[in-house]
């Protein structure tokens, strides 16, 4: 019998796309084990063994290949190994249905926008303060760009206090709703429970609205989710026709005062193309073959390598 042991970090929308990752190749591996993961919000929780355990393969890329991880496993050539990372390619997670019925919403019934309005999730906290290049804030630009495309009205959601940014977002906006927030799960769930959605440069938005019935997405292709900034990271999925992606160039988000003026530009944003998001997605294909074949070939030399030690390494890292 094969296992995955999970090494979550950060928060909850990092621990649900890892887990949601694990759980497509539990799909793949017939009798595969996962441990040490912990969604409480929905009773999925399963420990086993030591938060770090060097020596075994692990599964530490982006862009990581499950078919050859899933491959490995079923052939008992990785009978146990560690999953370091989310593997953020929503096209190998499949159809979200399946996911929604494992993480079902809250009877609790969280205030959301109606159906004549649009949910803009905003993400700030401690993003403002330059925490990670890949997130910051979005320009008005493209809360501008939405609202124009949509016609919908305007009600924004998540972390909102007395910083600058959701000061700017009051003042630039003041005819919009502004929900205080109802907590981890409610927030997580009245992003799920809206008809329309805009997303903020978060994983939490992310896996919100992916598991919502949304009937539109609204995604800025912004820091990590841009493939022209994080190649190995593909979070456009192909067949999900709800998603509407709005062009952005590469940032690095270090909040400096160019950065921070720039938040205040009201210019829209492009509202891509299919062809456009094909050519973006090609483009980071090409400039990832390489190291997606390197991180291949390490993974297979771990595994081989470590064979004959896993029963010595179980033993080791077990814990009951």
């Amino acid at each position: 019998m094969a296992g995955l042991i999970l090494r979550p970090h950060g928060r909850l929308g990092n621990h649900i796309l890892q887990w949601v990752t694990a759980q497509t190749l539990v799909a793949a591996v017939p009798g595969l084990q996962l441990f040490n993961y912990d969604l409480p919000l929905w009773g999925h929780c399963a420990k086993g063994y030591a938060k770090r355990q060097p020596f075994l393969p692990a599964i530490r890329a982006q862009d990581s290949d499950l078919s050859l991880i899933a491959q490995l496993m079923r052939d008992r050539e990785m009978p146990l190994g560690r999953l370091s990372c989310m593997v953020l390619q929503a096209d190998a997670w499949g159809d979200p249905e399946r996911f929604r019925q494992m993480l079902p919403l809250s009877r609790s019934a969280a205030q959301t926008a109606g159906p004549d309005e649009i949910l803009l999730n905003v993400r700030a906290d401690e993003i403002l303060k330059a925490r990670h290049p890949d997130y910051g804030p979005l320009p008005l630009g493209f809360y501008h760009a939405v609202l124009n495309q949509t016609g919908l009205k305007p009600v924004f959601m998540g972390q909102l206090g007395d910083d600058s940014y959701s000061q700017l977002l009051r003042s630039h906006f003041p005819s919009a709703r502004f929900l205080p927030s109802q907590g981890v799960q409610g927030d997580f769930d009245a992003i799920r429970r809206a008809r329309h959605v805009a997303l903020s440069v978060s994983t939490f938005s992310w896996a919100a609205g992916w598991l919502s019935q949304a009937e539109t997405i609204h995604m800025p292709l912004l820091g990590f989710y841009n493939p022209q900034q994080r190649p190995d990271i593909s979070l456009i999925p192909r067949q999900d026709d709800r998603f509407r992606y709005y062009g952005f160039a590469p940032r690095r988000w270090t909040a400096s005062a160019d950065q921070q003026a720039a938040l205040l530009s009201s210019d829209a944003p492009p509202l891509l193309n299919a062809n456009e998001i094909a050519q973006l997605r090609q483009a980071a294909h090409v400039s990832r073959q390489a190291a997606q074949s390197e991180d291949n070939a390490r993974l297979i030399r771990s595994a081989q390598s470590s064979r004959p030690f896993v029963p010595l390494l179980d033993w080791l890292y077990r814990r009951s």
